[in-house]
This record gives C-alpha cells, structure tokens and sequence, in this order.
C-alpha cells in the first residue's frame, strides 16, 4: 500500500508482551469473520491490485480496494503526487501477522501487521480491513517506526482474535470523542484525562499553541480544531484484559493573512496551484492506533495522517 502519509513522529508500541494465545472455547465462541487463509487471500489481492493502482496513479481503481478516510487520503495522495509530476510509492510488505476477530453481528472486519521499509525507515503497518458490499477493503493504516508486531493480542486455540467494546478504561467508542477534545482544547478537556502524554497527544497541542502564537508575529492568524471522523472505532482484545483500537479524527485548519505559501501535501489540492494566498482552509485526516488499559491512560502507539481537501480566498 502507497505511505498517503508517514507520521513524522511516533510512540514505541506498550502493549503487554505475551507470547501464544489463551485458550478459549471455541464452540462456544461465535464464527470468525473470515479464516486464517481468507485474510490472507485478501491482504494478497489487496496489495496486488493497490501496485496496478498506484503505477498509474488511477483513482478510479481506488474505490474496490480503499473506503473511508483511506479512500479520501489515497485519493488526496495521488492528485498531489500528479501535481508534483511524481510517482506514489508502494510499499512491499514483510512479516504479516492476521488478527480476525469472531463477530456475533454485524460489519466484518479483521486486522494486519505488517513491516514494510519507506523512505529509508522501517516501518510497521496496522492494516485495517472491513466488508463492504460484499467486498474487502481497507478502511485505515496507521503506522509506526522502528517498532515490533502488535503483541498481546488475544487469541483462541485456532488463532482468532477477540473484538473488544468494553470492559476497559475508556470504551473504543469514546476514544476518538476525548482525543479530539485534548487536542482542541487542552489536557484539561473532559475526556482528555483518558490519554496519557505523548507527542500525539499533549504534545501535539502544545505545538498547534506555539504555531499560532509564532505566526501571530507574522500578522497571520491561525486555529486548528479537531472532531471525531464518521468512521467507527475497531479494537481487539489484549492478554491483559486491555485492547489494541482504531480510530480516525477529522482536523480542520484556517489561516488568514497577506501572503500564505502553498506547498507540500496542498500542491494538488487548491486549484491555482502554488500561489500565497490571503485566506486558506484545509481538511485533514488522521488515523490511529491506541493501546487500550484495563486501568489507567490510553497510550496513542501509531498515526497515518493525511491533508484531504483545502480552499482558499
């Protein structure tokens, strides 16, 4: 799959680290979504048919293999990269490991790690792909560094994971709504308590605090508001009792001023090309990988994230 974007900063991964799976009874257990083989069949085809795509930079192939916000920041991904007269680059993934988790009802969704080396980095893929139609697609992939597979993951004697909902801290549901707010309004938030700091967390905010008071100097004023993106959550079960989730926020950034550049992931995105503008809106996408405590803070271990849509005045 093409990198739509690589976090520039990430979080080693604090899952619990036990090795093999606790048994389960697995009669009892409702099916998985699909088998071991199948998830891999998909993964396979997947990767082939995001090469074809990606080598032609065809948006249009996009929708049978991307849906969701992977589907908008691909399509972001190759009008930039057509703007810039470049190519998308396709990572060649290594190293798979398949969580499908047994669902009682509703949407089927299932879970690959994988490493794949961009840009010189090693990176860890956490693949996330759900039943649309009758199709296998991937809704989200946020990413890490220099990390290790996703470990603790619970697993039964066939190797199926567990879908997790509750019983823990913060409830997957409630994370993208708490980790909105922090980023929004500070660690002071309510929900933002859940989160433990980090560079994409509290860090993250304070750095969107010290870029408008830098820019202030500059006569330009910026804001930057974050709201969770109309995607649901997905966790699996830790060995701990804990939870490994998913989840996308939606940002929006404003700036107003004489003269603001044009460039990087907006290139493609603005008609007009690079021309400073007075006034500039952008909408981006980022998606995230959590590690879910029965007791204490959230940490946020991966991010994918991506600039989607832009105007200007």
């Amino acid at each position: 799959m093409r990198t739509a974007y690589t976090a520039l900063a990430f979080l080693p991964l604090a899952l619990t680290a036990a090795c093999g799976g606790a048994a389960k009874d697995a009669e009892a257990a409702p099916p998985p979504a699909l088998s071991l083989d199948q998830a891999k069949n998909v993964f396979e085809t997947y990767a082939a048919a995001d090469q074809k795509a990606d080598s032609a930079l065809d948006q249009a192939r996009l929708p049978a293999i991307a849906t969701g916000s992977q589907l908008e920041m691909d399509t972001a991904t190759y009008r930039t990269a057509k703007a810039g007269g470049k190519k998308a680059e396709t990572p060649s993934f290594t190293e798979p490991v398949f969580y499908v988790p047994r669902i009682a009802s509703g949407q089927r969704w299932f879970a690959v790690d994988a490493a794949a080396r961009t840009r010189g980095m090693e990176i860890r893929h956490a693949l996330l792909f759900v039943e649309e139609g009758g199709q296998w697609k991937l809704a989200a992939d946020p990413q890490r560094s220099n990390a290790s597979p996703i470990k603790g993951v619970q697993l039964d004697e066939e190797g199926y994971a567990e879908a997790a909902a509750d019983g823990l801290q913060v409830a997957p549901a409630d994370l993208p709504a708490a980790h909105a707010a922090l980023l929004t309004q500070g660690p002071q938030a309510p929900g933002a308590e859940h989160l433990a700091a980090g560079q994409q967390t509290t860090q993250t905010y304070d750095a969107l605090q010290k870029v408008s008071k830098s820019l202030r100097k500059s006569d330009m004023t910026f804001s930057s508001t974050f709201t969770p993106a109309e995607q649901p959550s997905y966790a699996l079960r830790t060995q701990d009792g804990g939870a490994v989730a998913w989840y996308v926020l939606k940002q929006q950034e404003s700036y107003k001023g004489k003269k603001i550049p044009v460039s990087g992931e907006l290139t493609g995105l603005l008609e007009g090309g690079p021309v400073a503008r007075k006034s500039l809106t952008s909408t981006s996408l980022l998606q995230y990988l959590a590690a879910v405590p029965r007791e204490g803070q959230v940490a946020v271990v991966g991010l994918s994230r991506r600039t989607v849509a832009a105007q200007s005045g």
